[in-house]
Order: C-alpha cells, then structure tokens, then sequence
C-alpha cells in the first residue's frame, strides 16, 4: 500500500474521486448487488477473512515497502466483478486499519490493490471465455497465468506511482521492489490455480465464471 507521508495531495484527491465514481457505478444496481450478497455470503464472508489474513502476511523488500497476495483473479472468477469488490475492499480496509489509521490514501490504494486488479481479472474472464473450451484451459490460462499476470501488472502500477508521487527514486524501485513481484505473481498464480481446481471439481457452481455445461459436459 501507499503510505500518504511525503505525498501530494493532488493524487488523494484524484484517488478518492476515480475510485468514488466506480464504487457509485457498481453500486448503481443496488439491488441486484444485494441480492447476490444475500445468496452467496457465506462465501464471500469466507473470502474476506482468507483475504484480510493473506493481505496481512507481508514481506518487506524496501523500507517501509511491503508485498503480499492479492487474490483478485480468484474473486472474479469465482464472483463476478461486482461481487469480488466486497471481499477486497474489506480486505483492504482491513489492511488501512492495521497502519494506523491511514486514512487520506484509501481511494488511492483502492485504485492499484482493487479496482485495477478486478479490472484486469475480467479481461483475463474476457480472454479465458475466448479460448477453446477445456477445463485444462481454464484453469491455466484463467487460474494460473491468469493470476500471475494481474499481479506483475498490479505490481508494475504500484512501482509506477510510487516513482510518479516522488516517494521512492526509479533506480531502487526498479531493483529492490518490482522485481520481487514476479516472485508473488508465482505464489499467487499457485494458490489461485489450485483454489480454481479444487472449486471446479468438487464445487463448480460457486465458480460465477465457469459452464460446466460447456467444459465438460461438451468437452
């Protein structure tokens, strides 16, 4: 996460507003939001937990920079994109909680660690449903490439910001900080494959993303 010592004020305004307007917009069917709430919170109780814990197991690499699982490929396979901001923000409001109440970098942060992971995790949806339909396919490209990917992406971005608000000089960043998220896009890329493989075999109606109609049935 950023920390909001040394920051300009401009990108916690800019960060609270863009994360604000999507918040709104996917709020915008409350409803249908609720409903789906209602019918699946045990397993998004269950994921906000799990997550609140991982978020929480971090390595330090460069001062006060820390890195940890994400779990956002998982969400939205398994939720939807919608539905897989509700165990991530509480994760990541969870996770502001813990430093000290640092509150003027929540919509920033909810930009790079929620909002711009969910979005590439549907992409990943997007491209996975495109492929041919193998539940080997699925479970690779969607689970375990899939994952990898959103995390060095989600890491590049935060390494990107970190340089772009003057918090850390590129050279450090570069060395001692994003390389090191390939070593989290691997562990992330594991667990989500092997979470997705688990769920698919034994519980496939809980993953929102997968037809079993359609990767075994027709297969």
């Amino acid at each position: 996460m950023i920390d909001s010592s040394g920051i300009d004020q401009a990108w916690l305004v800019t960060g609270f507003f863009i994360a604000g307007w999507f918040y709104l917009a996917a709020l915008r069917s409350f409803g249908g939001l609720l409903s789906d709430v209602k019918r699946r919170w045990p397993a998004i109780v269950i994921a906000s937990l799990a997550l609140t814990v991982l978020w929480h197991i971090r390595a330090t690499v460069l001062h006060d920079l820390s890195l940890h699982l994400i779990g956002a490929t998982l969400c939205t396979l398994v939720f939807g994109r919608r539905l897989a901001l509700v165990p991530l923000t509480v994760a990541l409001l969870a996770a502001q909680l813990s430093a000290a109440g640092d509150w003027a970098t929540l919509g920033l942060n909810a930009c790079l660690l929620v909002l711009w992971p969910v979005a590439l995790s549907q992409l990943v949806a997007h491209f996975v449903d495109r492929l041919p339909s193998n539940l080997f396919v699925f479970i690779f490209a969607g689970g375990f490439f899939g994952a990898g990917a959103v995390v060095v992406l989600t890491g590049w971005l935060l390494t990107l910001m970190l340089w772009l608000t003057q918090l850390y000089p590129w050279g450090p960043l570069l060395e001692d900080y994003a390389s090191y998220w390939l070593l989290v896009a691997f562990s992330e890329a594991w667990l989500t494959g092997m979470l997705l493989t688990v769920m698919v075999v034994y519980r496939p109606d809980l993953v929102r993303s997968f037809d079993s109609a359609r990767y075994i049935d027709n297969a």
